[in-house]
């Protein structure tokens, strides 16, 4: 697999410095790993963009004029205008597996959604998996082509080579569910019918002995209605 280069620089830890590296056009981040201390770093902001909005799982971090192989680990993003504020970069080796969040792609339309006018819920956006670095992908592809109204895929349903996914295998990936308006007419539609209530023959008996004639059960429901 490519790696990309990203050359980091030391900085001083603490607020003050992320601040002052932000202020600076860098993003602050964290280095650590297999055989090394943690290291307050800073990357440029512009280099590290482009390195995001790729596919490439490995990074090959070059910080003192030594290279090693990393993954991003995690990453805050501002909630306005989704810049990265701050970023932590774990260094890895290629023999030992590690754990990592990867996003998911969904593939296709559901049937339910095609010819019953369902709508697509996504339950999960990334799956926690295991495996060993080189095997990580930029992401995991989920076919929902054959999902029906009503139907979910789970956990438990995927499978993957060389990955081990680590979310409870009763976990929903994807559900295709009915628009509200479409669930009011199935539940109506499901919904047993209310039958009228009958006079029985031990009702005709009991009004022939008060001497009154026993009314016709059509003619018992419209007197229940007034």
């Amino acid at each position: 697999m490519e790696q990309l280069n990203l050359v980091a620089e030391r900085r001083e830890p603490g607020k003050h410095s992320a601040k002052r590296a932000r202020r600076n056009g860098k993003v602050p981040g964290i280095l650590y790993g297999y055989g090394r201390d943690n290291v307050s770093i800073q990357f440029d902001a512009l280099t590290l963009i482009k390195l995001m909005q790729t596919e490439h799982t490995l990074v090959s971090v070059q910080l003192d004029g030594q290279k090693e192989t990393a993954v991003i680990r995690d990453y805050d993003q501002d909630p306005v205008s989704g810049k990265v504020t701050h970023i932590d970069i774990m260094t890895v080796r290629m023999d030992k597996p590690i754990d990592v969040w990867v996003p998911i792609l969904f593939i296709g339309t559901p049937i339910g959604v095609r010819t019953k006018g369902g709508i697509i819920q996504h339950d999960m956006t990334e799956l926690h998996i295991k495996s060993l670095p080189a095997d990580i992908p930029g992401h995991l592809e989920v076919n929902v082509e054959e999902l029906d109204l009503g139907r979910s895929i789970h956990v438990r349903d995927l499978q993957f080579e060389k990955i081990t996914i680590l979310n409870p295998a009763t976990e929903s990936i994807c559900t295709v569910v009915a628009p509200k308006a479409l669930e009011a007419v199935l539940a109506e539609a499901q919904a047993e019918p209310t039958e009228p209530e009958l006079v029985g023959e031990k009702g005709k008996e009991e009004a022939a002995e008060e001497g009154e004639p026993a009314e016709k059960p059509e003619k018992a429901e419209k007197a229940e209605k007034k």
